[in-house]
């Protein structure tokens, strides 16, 4: 018998932003630069957001989230993560401050894991399955109520920003979920993402004070 069914359509593939790659420079090295420059400048609590690792994340899930697929968000992120760390060391460079290779290359290798984790939770996020935008919430929203705890615990004069930063993620978390029941998904992935996200900040600076 001929088989007389339609061929299947493909799928078609994810729009071609142009404008991806100047999105990636801007936020990248500006971000980068920015952050040098806002480290000296911005009281608390606020000057803790220009010296956090959760900021630099919060911007890879962003260039995630305006990505096209996701082996481009992925792409995308740890390309923005590599020119804020650039960006950074450059404009200290720049300003004849001392630079420690070591530190830079840890500060790459980090920056390339959060923009594979972070660029990919921006991706489920924004087109995503339920469950993988409520893992992605998570992690977006854990990586500053970790952040926060962290900063609270450790240095203790750091409490209002350690604060601040605890209720931001869970503010962020709640308007990102997009309904009560993914709300109470990600509040029970928060009670590991929190931990996971802990251990690797004391890996990274364990990693930082060896230098």
């Amino acid at each position: 018998m001929i088989d007389t069914a339609a061929r299947p359509v493909p799928a078609p593939a994810a729009p071609v932003r142009w404008w991806l790659p100047l999105a990636v420079l801007v936020l990248g090295i500006g971000g980068g630069v920015l952050t040098e420059w806002a480290q000296g400048v911005l009281p608390d609590p606020w000057g803790a957001w220009a010296n956090s690792v959760a900021t630099w994340c919060l911007v890879a899930f962003l260039v995630g989230a305006i990505s096209g697929g996701v082996r481009t968000a992925i792409a995308a992120a740890v390309a923005t993560e590599l020119l804020l760390v650039g960006g950074y060391y450059a404009a200290q460079a720049v300003q004849l401050l001392p630079v420690n290779r070591v530190t830079v290359v840890e500060w790459l290798v980090a920056g390339v894991v959060a923009g594979v984790v972070f660029g990919t939770a921006g991706r489920w996020w924004r087109q995503g399955s339920g469950r993988q935008a409520a893992v992605a919430v998570a992690v977006v929203g854990g990586v500053l109520v970790m952040e926060g705890g962290y900063r609270a615990v450790r240095f203790p004069w750091q409490g209002s920003s350690g604060v601040v930063m605890v209720v931001a993620g869970a503010l962020l978390a709640l308007l990102l979920a997009r309904s009560w029941r993914q709300r109470a998904l990600v509040a029970g992935l928060l009670v590991a993402v929190v931990p996971l996200g802990w251990l690797a900040i004391e890996l990274v600076n364990a990693a930082l004070a060896a230098n």
